[in-house]
């Protein structure tokens, strides 16, 4: 059978629809979720939603309408989780699958401390696979395969399969160091987006990562360019992602014109107190004033005519507080309402075991264990998602961002990890301390 592009979900405000091609996700209210689940089940024949909804949803593809009949031939419905909770989604939209933490870097600023020498405890493929069928049959569409190195494993393409035969949108990170037999298997294999790690130009990306890692990934961004140019029909969305430190902040406006250049997004994020950086890079996080001079470098840069004309995408996570063009979402339900990051909201994290995590950047700051919540292969999606470690994580208050003008609009406030990574703490349903990275209170 031919895997649906749509799933359709309810959810506590309503309902959604997730496009696995683009990624989009519509939010639907209870009437129109209730229209659609019974166009799905073919009990419909005229519209009890409004007209101009239903034309909206013939306009986008997720129903047809002919002879007085609506269809929905593209789209799934997912059956409603026993409970669904008041804030909380049915499932994870995504999931970040650490496949391994073998590696054949050992970056300096690793969460995951990786390296080539790591012993684990892995699951099998058939535990994989039946994995990923649980949280299709929830709900979830996107899988990104990371970790480590997740292409260094003999499996990884027979679990890539699985996922493409299902419908999902699958990606992968990478340090992408490939040779030509791995770039020749990732463009044979469907995936839909490739996320290559680069910190900078040749000398700040090799000090970080490896000798010949610069030369190495720029190799592979020209190959995804030259395959998504002679095949437009299974071009991969590119991404190139930067950890920001005072190292190498000075290169983003190079790495920005080489995302243009290739037609890549480019994702910056501040280096974390997590993992090896919180002892190899302590002294390069960013501060305050630096971080808004970052902001403001990122900003003109989209400004520029000719990355502008490039189309590309430039994300700056978090606190894009010179952006004024986002969309205000503050009246979206939670959590499409920018209120908070994807960790245990919209995505989950997986280890090589199959034990899901709240968030990567914490695994080194919670050596109890209480914010890591079962292991997959005998735990059901509903189960893991609502386990009770996760909750504190979840639904802790950010202090002191509430009031903030930016926050829900421009910011998502303070990054749990990041409090937690420099001695914070959740408590009391608050989270306690400080992301010492705020620029928010100069401007």
């Amino acid at each position: 059978m031919k895997p649906q592009r749509f799933t359709l979900r309810k959810e506590y405000f309503g309902g959604l629809i997730y496009d696995a091609k683009t990624m989009a996700v519509e939010i639907l209210n209870p009437d129109e979720y209730g229209f659609l689940a019974a166009v799905t089940k073919r009990l419909i024949s005229t519209g009890t939603c409004p007209e101009t909804r239903i034309d909206f949803f013939i306009q986008k593809g997720f129903i047809n309408h002919k002879n007085g009949k609506y269809t929905s031939p593209s789209m799934r419905s997912v059956p409603p989780p026993k409970h669904i909770r008041n804030g909380v989604l049915s499932a994870p939209i995504r999931v970040f699958d650490s496949y391994t933490r073998r590696c054949n870097f050992q970056c300096e600023h690793c969460y995951f401390t990786s390296s080539a020498f790591v012993k684990e405890a892995r699951r099998t493929i058939e535990q994989t696979k039946d994995i990923i069928r649980k949280f299709y049959e929830s709900g979830t569409m996107e899988w990104r395969f990371t970790g480590g190195e997740a292409l260094i494993m003999v499996d990884l393409f027979e679990a890539i399969a699985y996922a493409k035969s299902l419908g999902m949108n699958v990606g992968i990170y990478s340090n992408g160091w490939w040779v030509d037999s791995i770039a020749q298997k990732v463009f044979a294999s469907g995936v839909d987006e490739a996320v290559l790690s680069l910190e900078g130009s040749r000398e700040i990306n090799d000090k970080r990562r490896r000798v010949g890692g610069f030369d190495k990934v720029l190799e592979t961004v020209e190959r995804i360019y030259r395959f998504n140019t002679d095949h437009p029909d299974r071009a991969i969305a590119g991404v190139i992602a930067a950890a920001i430190g005072r190292d190498n902040v000075r290169d983003v406006p190079f790495l920005t014109r080489l995302a243009a250049k290739f037609k890549f997004t480019i994702n910056f994020m501040p280096l974390k107190p997590s993992g090896r950086a919180r002892y190899a890079l302590s002294n390069e996080m960013l501060n305050p004033i630096e971080y808004m001079a970052f902001a403001k470098t990122v900003q003109n840069l989209r400004e520029e005519e000719a990355i502008k004309k490039s189309g590309i995408k430039i994300i700056l996570k978090y606190k894009d507080l010179f952006c004024g063009s986002y969309e205000d979402k503050s009246d979206k339900p939670f959590p499409f309402n920018y209120a908070e990051c994807g960790a245990l909201t919209k995505y989950i994290s997986m280890m090589p075991d199959g034990q899901v995590f709240s968030c990567p950047f914490i695994l080194d700051v919670d050596p109890t264990g209480k914010y890591l919540g079962p292991n997959m292969i005998n735990t059901s999606v509903e189960d893991a998602w609502n386990n009770p470690n996760f909750e504190s994580y979840r639904a802790a208050d950010k202090i002191g961002c509430m009031d903030c003008r930016f926050y829900m609009k421009q910011c998502r406030g303070k990054c749990r990890a990041t409090v937690l990574g420099y001695g914070g703490k959740i408590a009391d349903g608050k989270l306690i301390g400080n992301d010492p990275q705020c620029f928010a209170p100069l401007l």
